[in-house]
């Protein structure tokens, strides 16, 4: 089987998952009840939610920077801030991150970078990205057995912090063992990666930046969705949207899907009926938010054509003067 077939089948699986989840959340629900939630929801707490998602580009440049640059290349923050922005709309079309972040990997070794060196650059970004979004999934779920009155949630909380923990842990041994080491002094992007991780451990301060630079992403992220959720008329208080919204973030990002499409939507139709919030109103609140994020990506990709435009256009007068 070749790599593009693979490929294809891919990207047919998840489209299939995709429409399969959403029609069938699609046909459980009142479609009157469904379109009123929809077109009754105010569309200034939308336009706010997505200039605030669009903020989130900033956090992620800097990421994308810092870790470039400690891989011993040098970006600008400029650049990555135009290669943040098309990202995003690369992965709203397609069935996981993998695309955007080939996109990024491209764009790094246009700027000079070894191709291996970016490989390993976008796996760590990805990697601090995701255990960040872990802790915040982690409050997510605490505050949801919390508010919903679950029996024994701290019990429940303190073992998922605790698993948390231990993976950590057993990936840094699992790291540091002589297997790998051994496996290592074949496989030059393996090595690579171990000398990275030492390095960010023996400068604490500069992992914990790259940490919170990701815990910010995913806090504002979280906030939007908690704005949409209640400007389609949820009525819960904050806590428990928050919670679910940080669970549905977490769960949206699963590589089952285009976009976290059907993912999402179904993550927020069972967490909130746990709250007693019908059918209709929580995937009203997803859709419309899948929609913000869309309409945010959209507007990134314009971005970058825009900037990559005008940068064509100043080459070009450039070489006219010459």
């Amino acid at each position: 089987m070749t790599g593009s077939l693979r490929v294809w089948l891919a990207f047919s699986a998840k489209l299939l998952v995709t429409i399969l989840l959403l029609a069938w959340l699609l046909t459980s629900v009142d479609w009157s009840k469904f379109t009123q939630i929809l077109i009754q929801t105010p569309a200034l707490p939308l336009l706010f939610a997505v200039v605030l998602l669009t903020t989130t580009f900033i956090p992620v440049a800097k990421r994308w920077q810092l870790i470039v640059r400690a891989l011993g290349s040098k970006l600008a923050y400029l650049e990555a801030l135009r290669v943040t922005s098309l990202t995003a709309l690369i992965n709203q079309c397609v069935p996981s991150n993998l695309g955007g972040d080939a996109y990024r990997v491209l764009a790094v070794t246009q700027q000079g970078m070894a191709w291996k060196r970016a490989l390993l650059a976008a796996f760590i970004d990805r990697f601090i990205a995701l255990f960040a979004l872990a802790i915040v999934a982690l409050a997510g779920v605490m505050i949801i057995f919390d508010t919903a009155g679950a029996a024994d949630y701290a019990l429940l909380t303190i073992g998922g912090a605790g698993a948390l923990v231990v993976c950590v842990i057993a990936a840094w041994f699992a790291l540091r063992s002589r297997v790998v080491a051994q496996l290592a002094n074949r496989v030059e992007v393996l090595k690579r990666l171990l000398e990275v991780l030492a390095d960010l451990l023996h400068k604490p301060g500069q992992a914990a930046v790259l940490v919170c630079l990701s815990l910010a992403v995913h806090c504002i992220t979280v906030i939007v969705m908690a704005t949409v959720a209640m400007s389609t008329g949820l009525d819960l208080p904050l806590l428990p949207i928050l919670g679910v919204c940080a669970v549905g973030l977490l769960l949206a990002r699963l590589p089952i899907s285009i976009g976290g499409w059907g993912v999402r939507e179904g993550a927020y139709v069972i967490a909130f009926n746990a709250f007693g919030v019908t059918r209709e109103a929580a995937l009203a609140a997803s859709i419309t938010y899948g929609l913000t994020e869309l309409v945010m990506a959209i507007l990134g990709g314009l971005a970058w054509l825009f900037v990559t435009g005008s940068g064509r256009e100043g080459a070009d007068e450039g070489n006219v003067r010459e």
